[in-house]
């Protein structure tokens, strides 16, 4: 049974509160069933210790293994930190060949071995370059195990785990299975109600259920889903995938024949992508 004994280690509240964030999660949220929400903001801040007790509850709640709150040091914590910086940067300028080289190189997979999360993002970092690479038969199954490592139920997808989910779904429609795909995108829809301030982590879900219908030649429910996705950008302000969405939505009017609206979609998405340099 854990006591109550006290870790003098001002350094787990910054680690509690990158998790807490990264996961998509309020302090509020956090404290649910552990404490109150004031003592998680004293415990991140590092003004107050934290007991064993709580530790092993927020731990839990994290899905995390207790003992990455004792084998990990400062130092750690900002190598980890700068990993991740890294990794996103290759990712987004979809250097895709160069990510895979660094986790190589600089044995990132032995570094993030402490915490199921900091595992399971190099993880789906891989999967997701191979996919991009073409190679989808490797890129899928680490995915697959990536998303396991955390998500084990029907419950609704935590926000870091959407990316994940997203990846996942991209791969299985990639490898023509669209009924996985259309399946997994929905679970992150599942997800709206609980992030209502705005995400654009929910703009590709809507472009990607669109062009899933639309592949599988369902257009009318392809301009439903690009429309709820067109209309989530207007009401959150948010411009990430608006072009592709206008896209997706001009190329199914147009396989229906409805031209005019094709047109008056295609002019939007074209728009965007010359005012603001979208690709």
């Amino acid at each position: 049974m854990v006591n109550q004994t006290i870790l003098d280690y001002r350094w787990i509240g910054q680690r509690i509160r990158e998790i807490r964030q990264q996961r998509g999660l309020t302090q509020q949220q956090l404290a649910l069933g552990i404490c109150n929400q004031s003592q998680i903001s004293r415990i991140e801040k590092g003004v107050e210790s934290v007991s064993a007790e709580i530790l092993f509850q927020i731990a839990h709640k994290f899905s995390l293994d207790i003992r990455i709150f004792f084998d990990m040091n400062e130092q750690q914590i900002h190598e980890i930190q700068s990993i991740r910086k890294n990794i996103k940067y290759l990712q987004k300028k979809h250097m895709y060949q160069e990510l895979l080289q660094y986790i190589e190189d600089h044995q990132v997979e032995e570094i993030c071995r402490y915490s199921l999360m900091d595992q399971q993002f190099v993880l789906y970092q891989k999967g997701n370059a191979h996919v991009n690479l073409g190679t989808v038969d490797r890129g899928l199954p680490m995915i697959q195990l990536a998303l396991k490592l955390t998500y084990h139920c029907e419950r609704i997808p935590a926000l870091y785990e959407i990316e994940v989910i997203q990846a996942l779904a991209i791969a299985y429609g990639l490898d023509g299975d669209y009924r996985a795909c259309i399946g997994w995108l929905h679970k992150c829809l599942r997800a709206l109600h609980i992030y209502r301030e705005g995400n654009d982590q929910f703009t590709p879900i809507f472009y990607y259920l669109s062009k899933a219908y639309s592949d599988t030649q369902d257009y009318r429910t392809a301009i439903e889903y690009a429309t709820q996705g067109i209309r989530y950008c207007a009401n959150h302000q948010i411009g990430y995938y608006l072009d592709q969405l206008y896209y997706e939505c001009g190329y199914s009017y147009e396989q229906i024949g409805q031209q005019f609206k094709a047109q008056q979609c295609y002019a939007k998405s074209q728009l965007l992508q010359e005012l603001f340099g979208v690709y």
